[in-house]
């Protein structure tokens, strides 16, 4: 949390601009200043806690991506989009081995062609079920409102990167509820730290102790506090909504499968933790 003040205007809360809780595999360099440059020449000019999520999700370790998972979790209107729009200009454009992007979003009502380059590169963005992304080979996924991802869907989605020399998938997302369980698995995962195939961030207070009314809590769950987001406004919410509607909402307090966040129904723990460590060793 900060305070940018001036002559002229009182002191303005900002929100912080590094997660409370962060958890990123080993790299020894990142695209993320590259990605950052390019968005600024197309004239999406970056907060410095967008720019820290794709330094962070855009590590590589010998050559290839330190995190074949990356996972956001932060409120609504905070900037997320412009995170995605960085990342998918940076993988039209400067990531030689990416042809095929595939963006998918719970609430989608169309699938477009957003973008086709002359070496071929694509961006598609897909309405998520239980079949899209099947027929497709893709190099990067990205999972939009991940807290209604799902089994089936991921079930649909993932098998398009098995082909492809160096994938990776991203997640971003509000906080959870009950239904959420891959973001809910990812969460857990992100939580026990040392995971070297997720880089996991996110904004949010502590839901064991903090008080809804407490400006510093607002800024430490919103980043795009004081830049997009007034404070004035979080008080005006905190008002008009329910308790736990402002938790998750606005403070990132989510509320998470007991048993499925921990639990491994589609592959074994033992199955996936070797894919990691071979990835590990590449």
């Amino acid at each position: 949390m900060g305070l940018m003040s001036s002559a002229l205007a009182a002191p303005v809360l900002l929100g912080d601009q590094t997660p409370r809780l962060r958890s990123v595999p080993p790299s020894d360099t990142s695209e993320g200043g590259n990605a950052t440059d390019l968005a600024a020449l197309a004239g999406l000019r970056l907060d410095p806690w967008q720019a820290h999520v794709l330094e962070a999700g855009l590590g590589r370790r010998g050559g290839r991506w330190a995190a074949f998972e990356v996972c956001l979790i932060v409120a609504r209107q905070n900037g997320k989009g412009s995170i995605l729009e960085a990342l998918e200009l940076a993988a039209l454009f400067l990531f030689d081995d990416v042809k095929l992007i595939l963006h998918s979003a719970h609430q989608f009502k169309t699938a477009a062609e957003a973008f086709l380059r002359k070496d071929g590169t694509r961006l598609r963005f897909l309405a998520r079920s239980s079949g899209s992304g099947r027929g497709f080979t893709s190099d990067l996924v990205i999972l939009d409102e991940a807290y209604e991802l799902g089994g089936r869907e991921m079930a649909a989605l993932l098998p398009t990167l098995s082909a492809r020399p160096d994938p990776q998938v991203w997640y971003t997302s509000t906080a959870g509820n009950p239904d959420s369980a891959q973001l809910g698995r990812l969460r857990q995962r992100g939580l026990a730290g040392g995971d070297r195939s997720l880089a996991f961030l996110e904004w949010s207070v502590d839901d064991a102790s903090y008080d809804p009314a407490d400006p510093v809590g607002w800024a430490r769950a919103n980043p795009g506090l004081g830049i997009r987001i007034e404070p004035d406004y979080v008080a005006r919410e905190l008002a008009a909504l329910p308790a736990e509607e402002f938790a998750r909402e606005r403070l990132s307090v989510g509320s998470y499968p007991v048993d499925d966040a921990g639990s491994w129904q589609v592959l074994g723990e033992d199955a996936w933790s070797a894919c990691a460590d071979r990835r590990a060793l590449l």
